[in-house]
């Protein structure tokens, strides 16, 4: 266990003391170890490094994260926001519904939390506010709703995940689809309970009419998620496929149907997907340098063999690995609490008779609820930017939302087809 000590100790110094980046910290620990106990070799270490980067399934992170610029700069997103004002917008909770709807869409299309929180936040936020929803409500809901769109897929954690595990890529996207509806649906009820006793704004009851011409504008919008899934579920094409077959479809409609930017602006597009896709993957790569250690020093085994004495099921071993990400969550990043720890507890947990499919959608899940909640919350500290309001403001009715998300964990946790039904397909 000194490699937990070791590199514990060096993360926290480099990460937390120094303020170096996560990406660098990580791989400065994995280093830090080998230079110490000279049990591993620095080649073996950059080898490791070079390794990370060499994966087809990888090849798809880019490509969602340019559908997901290409989609935040366009006009797709206002208007199907417009549409589900219409659709969802009159009931309890008025723009609350419309905002966790069109994040469960976005989700769909994005997988990035952190770029739904700030563009959808951008534009649903200001108007919830003149609506008289309150800066601290309108923020803590577009904090926690942001996060439907690591879960529901394309997820790009489920992604990193499965690169871990090896295991598929198709079936934990489909694992994810109905714990990420059910969570949609859990915030929505808890917005329709909240609006009904704040009496929050609602919009008035659509006709056809009204509906007609805001569908038509977001009909091509509305064929994201078939075109990215449809192939996916068909096997007509792989993972990686879908995520360029759906970028190029976004960019050709943005350009040409709703012509929301120019071909230069299109360039920076690529540029901005670079830079993202670089620091993902740079982080990637360090991080394996880090599981490398941690699998070479059996710390894995000696975590399996002290938890095994106490923790006699598999559905004790998934609420033990929820309360420890819930606490990690909250001081490190998603990718990688989830690239540093999944080596750690996926051997612990499929031992107890864990399947690994539930298994990844319960950590992407807990690790999520880490993205608003204090103190490195990404999606927290922009929606309270962009509402102009005190966190301690913002977590008074966050809770709501968390429950939401703690309640379908549970259901994950003790009621299997929840993910397995769709991954069985």
């Amino acid at each position: 266990m000194d490699a937990v000590y070791i590199c514990g100790s060096g993360f926290l110094v480099f990460a937390f003391f120094l303020r170096i980046p996560i990406s660098f910290s990580v791989g400065m620990s994995a280093v830090l170890f080998a230079l110490i106990t000279d049990r591993i070799p620095l080649e073996a270490l950059v080898h490791r490094m070079v390794m990370a980067t060499e994966s087809w399934p990888l090849m798809a992170i880019p490509f969602f994260v340019l559908m997901g610029i290409a989609l935040n700069r366009g006009r797709s997103g206002n208007y199907l926001m417009d549409l589900a004002n219409s659709l969802v917008g009159w009931f309890y909770g008025g723009l609350s519904a419309v905002m966790i709807a069109v994040n469960m869409f976005f989700g769909g299309c994005s997988g990035s939390a952190v770029a739904d929180a700030s563009s959808i936040g951008g534009v649903m936020i200001p108007e919830m506010i003149r609506r008289g929803y309150g800066k601290g409500y309108s923020a803590a809901l577009n904090a926690a709703s942001s996060t439907i769109g690591i879960i529901i897929p394309p997820s790009i954690p489920l992604i990193l995940y499965a690169w871990v595990t090896e295991v598929s890529i198709r079936k934990l996207f489909l694992a994810g689809l109905i714990p990420g509806i059910l969570v949609g649906m859990a915030q929505i009820a808890a917005a329709a309970f909240l609006g009904y006793k704040r009496k929050h704004y609602r919009a008035p009851f659509p006709s056809f009419t009204v509906v007609r011409p805001q569908l038509i504008k977001a009909l091509p919008a509305l064929f994201i998620p078939v075109i990215v899934m449809g192939g996916i579920l068909a096997g007509v094409y792989t993972t990686t496929e879908a995520a360029l077959i759906g970028a190029v479809y976004v960019i050709v409609i943005e350009i040409f149907f709703y012509r929301s930017f120019s071909l230069k602006a299109l360039f920076k597009m690529f540029v901005e997907s670079a830079k993202v896709s670089g620091v993902v993957l740079l982080l990637i790569a360090t991080s394996l340098m880090l599981t490398y250690v941690i699998v070479v020093s059996r710390v894995p085994v000696a975590l399996q063999a002290t938890l095994v004495k106490y923790i006699p099921s598999g559905d004790l071993a998934l609420l033990t690995i929820t309360a420890m990400l819930l606490v990690i969550g909250c001081f490190l990043d998603l990718a990688p609490s989830l690239l540093i720890f999944t080596p750690i507890f996926y051997p612990f947990a499929t031992n107890l008779g864990v399947d690994p499919i539930q298994l990844g959608v319960v950590i992407t899940m807990v690790l999520g609820v880490g993205l608003f909640t204090p103190p490195v919350g990404q999606t927290l500290y922009i929606s309270a930017l962009i509402a102009d309001a005190p966190i301690e403001v913002v977590g008074r009715d966050i809770l709501w939302f968390l429950l939401a998300i703690v309640l379908v964990v549970l259901l994950v946790i003790f009621y299997l087809p929840t993910t397995l039904w769709m991954a069985a397909m």
